[in-house]
């Protein structure tokens, strides 16, 4: 019993580490929308989750999620949108990505 607790213990560390960050490049298109992109520069397919958050110009706050398999060379690219761009443009977007082999 104490063997298998410890191998379940193990199986679970190494599952809990898997995650990693990937850096995600963002740009504003005239503030109507922003999209955000991460690439998969490994040579082995990554699931992956991305979470974009765009700002306005009134610090409202928009967000998106985007999650999936992202195979070597591919990229994986989320969008938020602004509900009025010509009063309340975005002027700012950022993601955060993790993804596991």
């Amino acid at each position: 019993m104490r063997s298998l607790l410890i191998i379940l213990s193990f199986v679970y560390s190494l599952n809990s580490f898997a995650w990693f960050n990937v850096q995600a490049n963002c740009w504003l298109n005239g503030g109507t929308n922003a999209v955000c992109e991460a690439c998969n520069n490994t040579y082995q397919p990554l699931y992956c989750e991305m979470q974009v958050q765009g700002v306005t110009n009134a610090s409202y706050w928009f967000d998106g999620f985007q999650n999936g398999y992202v195979y070597s060379g591919q990229c994986i690219r989320g969008v938020v949108y602004a509900n009025n761009p010509y009063v309340d443009p975005l002027v700012n977007a950022r993601a955060v990505v993790r993804c596991r082999f």
